[in-house]
Parts: structure tokens; sequence; C-alpha cells
């Protein structure tokens, strides 16, 4: 029994309640957790099948005992930066009503009974871009050029993918084992691929509006490139639930956005951001950029005109720094181009907090993680190698793709030359 939730270092909750998986049928036990170490499979017989798994059992007895987990060493990175993290959050909402289902688990820590409170699942890869910090496994765009330059054997050999399109859920498979604990559910979060092309996404709106259960809390990461799926128009479907969180993958405009996530047309998605503003104004919208040596240099003065532009709230920003591929991570950069960028961002934040518009007391507890960034910077080595690798991986799609990166970031142009001199 946990008596002090707020005191744990390694107690979460959501191995209890929470079921998240991947289009290859790879189960984890959070979005944040290590990707390349799954907990267990969809291909099991039924969910409690799933969530029993070996290492599910062995993970809720450290976690009651407050040992570490190796999956889920992001959260106590993001915990020893001050950040607040997956781990907090679920457990400062859910823990109270779910620490009888806690208690109740068996000596081997497998789990009778279980309450699917919180849904995340990628059903599949689709995805209408291809994004230069995504790759196959989550975008069937990107999966295809991948065939038709490296060849399908590769896809096999690097991806583990026969199939430029992945899904958990032919015939229904995956769908179908969840759908008797769809009613349970508090909160769902879409992703993909591309959760607005997902049919499992309408599938399951559907379902919920049909059976009444409208008081679910919708949160969507999406690139919000479209609002529609064949027949089905999202809008029409926000318009049921009281609760809808959009966090749109923008790490940028105009010419960064469409180079970093190709595909994207940034005055078509100004366009839906407007029309979803305007029809349906209760939807909460903010941003979830990647952040990455190639927008380091931008983010900042996209991040204030769309704050100052009223486009998002002060609270509408959740950051993620990129750390894989390691190569476009911004720790790499050289120190003295890396101050560069910090004092970009400082800036940035004097900006907003200085105002007048907001208080200062706001912007520094909204804007806080700001401060994660500011500390990757400072710390920055000029990783040689790592850069190295990030022009050539650059130079690579933009063959592929007929781009050119310094025509799109042209304040990389100083990075290459110093890669150049010290290579």
């Amino acid at each position: 029994m946990i008596n002090n939730i707020e005191k744990t270092k390694h107690f979460c909750v959501l191995p209890w309640i929470h079921f998240h998986a991947w289009p290859d049928k790879r189960v984890m036990p959070c979005c944040v957790a290590d990707s390349q170490k799954p907990v267990s499979t969809t291909e099991k017989e039924n969910v409690l099948e799933i969530m029993n798994s070996d290492r599910y059992k062995e993970i809720r007895l450290k976690m009651l005992n407050d040992q570490p987990v190796e999956e889920c060493k992001r959260c106590y990175e993001l915990e020893d930066y001050g950040i607040w993290s997956m781990r907090n959050s679920n457990n400062t909402r859910r823990y109270e009503s779910s620490k009888d289902l806690v208690n109740e688990t068996q000596d081997d820590g497998s789990i009778s009974n279980f309450k699917l409170k919180y849904l995340d699942i990628r059903f599949s890869n689709l995805c209408n871009m291809k994004c230069r910090t995504c790759g196959p496994a989550c975008s069937s765009r990107w999966a295809e050029e991948h065939v038709q330059n490296f060849g399908k054997e590769t896809l096999v050999e690097h991806f583990n993918m026969k199939k430029i399109v992945v899904s958990n859920n032919e015939n229904d498979d995956l769908l179908g084992k969840i759908r008797p604990y769809l009613l349970d559910v508090e909160e769902v979060y879409f992703a993909g691929g591309e959760a607005l092309i997902t049919s499992e996404h309408y599938d399951i709106l559907d379902y919920w509006i049909e059976n009444k259960h409208t008081d679910v809390e919708l949160t969507y990461t999406t690139n919000f490139l479209t609002l529609r799926y064949k027949k089905k128009n999202s809008i029409d479907y926000w318009k049921n639930f009281s609760n809808v969180q959009i966090w749109a993958s923008l790490d940028g405009s105009n010419k960064v956005i469409e180079y970093m996530r190709h595909g994207a047309d940034w005055k078509q998605i100004l366009t839906n951001i407007h029309e979803m503003k305007r029809e349906v104004p209760h939807v909460k919208f903010g941003i979830t950029p990647t952040i990455s040596i190639y927008n380091i240099f931008h983010f900042p003065m996209f991040l204030k005109k769309m704050i100052f532009d009223k486009t998002i709230p002060l609270n509408g920003l959740r950051l993620n720094i990129l750390t894989n591929p390691w190569y476009m991570g911004i720790d790499i950069l050289p120190p003295h181009i890396a101050l560069k960028a910090r004092d970009a961002w400082a800036k940035a934040y004097r900006d907003i907090k200085h105002s007048g518009i907001f208080d200062e007391n706001e912007v520094e507890n909204q804007l806080n993680q700001m401060w994660s960034v500011f500390t990757a910077l400072e710390n920055a080595k000029g990783n040689v190698g790592g850069l190295q690798e990030f022009f050539k991986r650059s130079e690579t799609y933009d063959n592929i793709r007929k781009e050119d990166l310094f025509s799109s970031i042209p304040e990389l142009e100083e990075v290459y030359l110093w890669t150049q001199k010290n290579s």
C-alpha cells in the first residue's frame, strides 16, 4: 500500500489503469516509457492477459516498493531537471480514485480487476506527413519513401515492418478486445500516425456518442493538416464532447515547419485553426513542438507570435526536447552557437514576461518548462561526429525530397561551417 503518493520517487498509477499500444502491437506502460522495451503485446488473447504479462507484474511489484523501473527512466530524468512528469501528473490526477485497484494487486503483481481509465492506442502508422524527427514506424509516408529509396528488405531489417501501413487492429482484433472497457474511460489520448485520418478514432467516438459517454476527456496530438477523413469531420464530433484538448505538433511556421514536417502546409494549418476556433470555441488548443537542432533558432520567435496573437494561451505550450535520434539533439551544438540560441530563447521569455499583457508570475509558472531548454543549451559540448551525422542525414533526405536545409533554415549554415572546420 502506498502511504504518501507525493513522496514516492518511482511509483506510478498507470500500470493499473492505463493501456498504451503501438501499431506494431508492442505494449508499453505509457507513451513516455522506453519504446524499445515493450512489456507486453496486443496479440495476447484478451486485455487482462495483456496487462498481466510477466514484465507488467514485475513492474507493479517494483513500483509498490518504490523501486526504479528501467522502462520509466524518462520520467525520472525529467523530474531530476525539476520538470513535471507524466508520472507526477497521473499520480496527482488519478491515484486517489484508483487506490483500491492498486491495493487489490496480487502477491505476484497481477491484477484481476482492470478499469481502463486512460486509453492511448496508436492503431496505425497511417500518416499524411514525413517529419524529419519521425520514421517509418509512425508514418506510412515515411515507410513508402523508405521502400522506394532503400528497398523493402531494409524496412524489415531496420524497423521490423513487413508492410508500409501497419495496424494492430486488422479485422477489429484490438478494438474488439478493448470495447468492453470503453465506458470506463475517463480520458483518451489520440495520436498516430495521424489520429484525424485513422478510422478507429471515429469508431470509438461513435461508440461513446451512441452510449452517451460524452463526458470523457478527449486529448489529441495531431499535425492539424486536415480535420476531415472521408465523409467525417472532426469538428462535428467535437461538438458532442464538453472537454476537448488539442495539442498540435507545430515546431514553427512557414518554411521551417514545411521543411521539418514534409507535407505540411502552413496556410492550411492556420485555416484549420481558425475554423476550429470559430466552430467549436470550447475546444482548448495548444502546441507540442519537438525541439531539435532544426528549430532551436526559429522557435522562440514563433512561440512569441503564437502567444501575442492569442493563437495559444500561456498554458498552451507542451515542450518535447528531442533525445532520439541523438544526432538531432540540441545538446550536441557548438557551445558558442548554443549560447546564441539560448539568448534568443531568453529574449522571447523576457519579452512575453514583461509585455504588460500577462501577469509576470503567471508567465513564470506557465513557461517554466523553457528552463529545460536553457539547461540543455548551456551544457552543449559541440559533438563533431554527431553534427556530421546530422548534416549527412539532412543532405540524404534533401536529395530525396528535393529540399534544401540552408534555404529553409539559414541559421544552421554557421553550425555547418563550424563542423567542417573542426572535422
